[in-house]
């Protein structure tokens, strides 16, 4: 269950499309997680806490969108390697790092320790959350893919297609 929540705009990727409860027991449903396999998404039903910030936990650092833009966090526009001293046998001797295009310092993209993230991208999702605050790449697009179901939705209302 759950009712009608209307996103800000079609092309909105952080709004609940669902909310149900009142208060400290309203939950929304992740609109990207619902998705299908086939258009990016889990195909599962994930209701998160929207008093108690899971909702936008989840959204931030699940999927990287934004909630100020509700797109996806703009990648970093560099990428480099570089080589570190570690401090005990399990830790990293070199380490990736991405430039920030807001605050033009470079962001370590992975941990030291000598382990694979569950989500590589968190690192950088975590510093996009508390640097970008809206910001984006100028000239960045492209963030839905351009099915049928969103092509029609498209056409419905009147954004033009890429070219």
């Amino acid at each position: 269950g759950g009712i009608f929540n209307p996103a800000r705009n079609l092309l909105d990727l952080y709004t609940p499309r669902f909310v149900k409860g009142i208060g400290r027991d309203k939950v929304g449903l992740c609109p990207i997680c619902y998705e299908s396999r086939e258009r990016g998404g889990l195909g599962k039903t994930e209701w998160l806490s929207m008093k108690f910030s899971a909702f936008n936990y989840h959204m931030q650092y699940a999927h990287g969108i934004s909630p100020t833009t509700a797109l996806p966090f703009s990648p970093p526009i560099e990428f480099r390697t570089i080589h570190r001293e570690p401090n005990h046998k399990n830790e990293k001797e070199e380490m990736l790092e991405g430039m920030c295009h807001k605050c033009q310092n470079w962001i370590p993209l992975e941990g030291v320790k000598c382990v694979e993230a569950k989500l590589k991208e968190i690192y950088w999702w975590k510093h996009a959350a508390a640097c970008h605050k809206g910001s984006t790449l100028e000239g960045e697009t492209d963030a839905h893919i351009e099915d049928e179901l969103a092509l029609s939705v498209m056409d419905i209302a009147g954004i033009r297609r890429k070219a």
